[in-house]
């Protein structure tokens, strides 16, 4: 029988610190089940889960392993906390004397308070290299199969509890969830490979479909410029204004459009994904060229791909914060720079977006007000950070202003 030994809770519970922690627990299932559902590759996902498996347990080490029946072992495909060289290459056995090999083989949880010298399992060298005593497994199965176990491990003797056992089944149910939606995207893929004539017809409508987009989205910016120039015409400078804002929008979407055919005519693409560090890179250059060099833009984008709406929504949220950096930040036509940068944590599967300026900022309860008065500019940054399943931070710094929108890693 597999160990399910836990540390007892004390008689007298801190009731409210439970409830903290439960309500930690739903949110992170929440929000991961919420992204499993999404097509993100199973890297970056296994990645996330056993960060938030970290994040949830209070520990500094995870590990999911994945069962290799050719090579009878359990391979470390994600981990958090380990040195180099540990996850992809790690492996650790199946034996009922190893942890994780318990829970494989009886498909139940696996909770040991201690083990060193303990007299059922073995100390694995990795574990010793790292200081772990107390270790927490549990199966990830779908289909009446053990697909491999999430792991995680503390230093300290005696940490794990029955939430936390409550807490890594769910989260290798929903794991198991995403491996199985996965298995099943493959498997329709295969068929569909047998398909090749019909194939090739739906991409040559996409590309068709892709065509009259960008030539839909010309005649919209044709007419808006129209509007805009009756607006002038008429000293209406406030129209002219807004039709102009509605102008640099709907141009940031024909950038991302005109990306993703050129990726799909060069063969490249499979109709959905976009290279957002070249996408933004070209909507940047556009619009540093409207700023008539009184502004410069200091850009440092990293490598990322994204879903065409995702990275669309990304587009526009550079788009808003650069345009509200010069408005605000350098007023009057002063001169200054705003920097964009879009880094990725590989570790915690997420990418983060920031514009800075080191002029006069802009307010950060007006970007915080989820109440009406916001101004559409701000309410449409709380949509598009929500349509990309992430945050926006503000941060006041000694000069100027810093904005960071973080969200998930998707493909």
């Amino acid at each position: 029988m597999a160990s399910k030994a836990s540390r007892q809770s004390p008689a007298s519970p801190d009731h409210a610190a439970e409830a903290r922690r439960l309500r930690l627990h739903q949110r992170i299932l929440r929000d991961f089940g919420r992204i499993s559902l999404e097509d993100l590759e199973l890297k970056p996902l296994l990645q996330r889960a056993v960060a938030q498996a970290a994040r949830a347990t209070g520990v500094r080490h995870t590990k999911l392993m994945r069962y290799r029946a050719e090579q009878g072992d359990l391979l470390v495909e994600a981990g958090l906390g380990w040195e180099p060289g540990i996850v992809g290459r790690a492996r650790f056995g199946i034996d009922i004397a190893s942890p994780p090999g318990r829970a494989l083989q009886t498909g139940q949880p696996v909770v040991i308070e201690d083990i060193r010298d303990h007299p059922e399992f073995r100390l694995d060298p990795v574990l010793g290299q790292h200081g772990i005593v107390a270790l927490l497994n549990v199966p990830i199965r779908y289909d009446g199969i053990i697909w491999g176990t999430l792991e995680a491990d503390s230093e300290e003797p005696d940490h794990f509890d029955e939430l936390d056992v409550e807490f890594l089944e769910a989260m290798a149910a929903l794991v198991a969830g995403a491996l199985q939606r996965r298995q099943a995207v493959l498997q329709a893929e295969a068929a569909a490979a047998e398909l090749a004539v019909r194939a090739e017809r739906r991409t040559t409508l996409l590309r068709e479909l892709q065509h009259r987009a960008k030539n839909n989205l010309a005649l919209v910016v044709s007419m808006l410029g129209r509007e805009r120039r009756t607006a002038l015409a008429q000293q209406d400078t406030r129209a002219a204004g807004r039709l102009g804002t509605l102008m640099r929008r709907v141009t940031a979407i024909a950038l991302a459009q005109d990306r993703l055919s050129a990726v799909e005519e060069g063969g490249m693409g499979d109709g959905t994904g976009t290279d957002l560090a070249g996408y933004l890179q070209a909507l940047l250059s556009s619009l540093e060229l409207s700023l008539g060099g009184k502004v410069i833009l200091d850009i440092d984008l990293e490598p990322c791909t994204l879903p065409f709406d995702k990275a669309v929504a990304a587009g526009l949220v550079v788009n808003e914060l650069v345009t509200n950096a010069v408005k605000h930040a350098y007023p009057d036509g002063e001169e200054g720079v705003v920097r964009i940068s879009l880094h990725t944590d590989e570790g915690l599967a997420e990418a983060s977006l920031t514009v800075a300026d080191d002029g006069r900022g802009t307010d950060a309860s007006a970007l915080t007000a989820r109440r009406a008065g916001g101004g559409q500019g701000l309410e449409l940054l709380r949509l598009l950070a929500q349509q990309l399943g992430g945050d926006i931070e503000h941060e006041r710094q000694e000069r100027g202003t810093s904005i960071t929108l973080r969200f998930p890693l998707v493909s």
